[in-house]
């Protein structure tokens, strides 16, 4: 159970689960700015196997940063590796911007690489839980 600060009060929010993200971080030169592209490497992971996969980070993260097939030449340098948790990593339009702006808008806000298998992909210990999101692409196109 991990303790989770909801505006002013503490509330206990029980997670089943956790995803390991590797980041990369990228210059974009037409705004200056900086930012992160994410590969999932194991979605879903149970929660009882956090102990091991957090003592695993570093060793995940050398190994993206050696075997990453990199082809962009606006790469920044910078490497990351994070655990996601479902609220974070499920987040969807509706999620954010509320049922009053965005209702039925399932979509994920985020881009972890969740619904794809990108370079580093290992494993989806739930991808029927996967199946049940869309990208704005997918949803634009069924409104068409």
């Amino acid at each position: 159970m991990y303790m989770t600060n909801k505006g002013d009060a503490m509330t206990k929010e029980l997670h089943k689960s956790f995803n390991i993200v590797y980041k990369r971080e990228y210059f974009n030169s037409e705004d200056a700015d900086y930012f992160w592209t994410s590969y999932s490497m194991y979605k879903n992971v149970p929660i009882s196997k956090i102990k091991y996969y957090r003592k695993q980070l570093l060793k995940f993260k050398d190994y993206m940063d050696k075997s990453f097939k990199e082809d962009a030449t606006n790469f920044a340098g910078a490497t990351a590796i994070e655990i996601i948790y479902p609220d974070e990593y499920y987040q969807t339009y509706e999620d954010v911007f509320g049922p009053e702006t965005a209702a039925g808008d399932h979509n994920l806000f985020n881009d972890f690489g969740q619904l794809y298998k990108r370079q580093g992909f290992r494993k989806d210990f739930d991808p029927d839980l996967t199946k049940k999101y869309t990208t704005k692409r997918e949803y634009i196109t069924q409104l068409n």
